[in-house]
């Protein structure tokens, strides 16, 4: 995998400016971000002015600990672009999985379709708990991911892309995968509620237990 910037610069020596290349990163997201509410409306809204005036398109996915996204457009400014992601301090452990040269682009968009694969933000009306087609990518882990099932992703995303579609002021039309009505803080995930009941729990019995409540 391409992890830093000079990497890149390398695998991509033999390839000329002008050609369409397809980029796949993963990354994490940082400590410092996970609290933002709205971090990956802003990566969108910052990306979107870049991508309609460089021709690129693509999508983003996200649940509470990855980023995915998905750039094509020609090397000359996805390279760039990616130099400037490996910079970001909002993302960590970024990870290049795929890089290749394309004759066309695969989506169709300049905007950045989200897709949120957090199963916990799921909610039964919603689009995907009726999607088999989408189970199979549960859990999200996509840096375990072999080259075939990256591409196979990619494709069954694809499928999702309409652009003809209406773009709202709040994505909540476009962005079709998450569920609009559901706000959550990105760390508030099962798993974080299950160890602070938890602890909730340890604390009362202590406190019980001093108080002479129990036994």
């Amino acid at each position: 995998m391409i992890s830093n910037d000079s990497q890149l610069t390398k695998a991509l020596a033999n390839v000329e400016d002008h050609k369409l290349i397809r980029l796949v990163y993963v990354s994490k997201i940082s400590r410092s971000s996970q609290l933002d509410l709205l971090l990956f409306d802003h990566i969108r809204a910052h990306a979107e002015d870049y991508n309609r005036q460089n021709n690129i398109t693509g999508m983003l996915c996200n649940d509470h600990q990855y980023f995915l996204q998905c750039l094509e457009g020609q090397k000359q400014v996805i390279a760039p672009l990616m130099s400037r992601i490996f910079a970001d301090k909002r993302h960590s452990k970024v990870q290049i999985i795929l890089l290749k040269e394309i004759d066309r682009s695969m989506f169709n968009d300049w905007r950045m379709r989200s897709f949120c694969l957090d199963q916990s933000l799921w909610s039964a009306t919603c689009l995907q708990s009726d999607s088999l087609v989408l189970k199979q990518f549960m859990p999200f882990k996509p840096l375990s991911w072999s080259s075939w099932f990256i591409e196979h992703f990619l494709e069954t995303m694809q499928k999702f892309d309409n652009p003809n579609q209406e773009y709202d002021a709040e994505q909540a039309s476009y962005n079709i995968i998450r569920d609009p009505k559901v706000r959550m803080i990105n760390w508030v995930d099962s798993g974080f509620l299950h160890w602070l009941l938890f602890g909730l729990v340890i604390i009362l019995l202590i406190l019980l237990i001093k108080h002479g409540s129990i036994f």
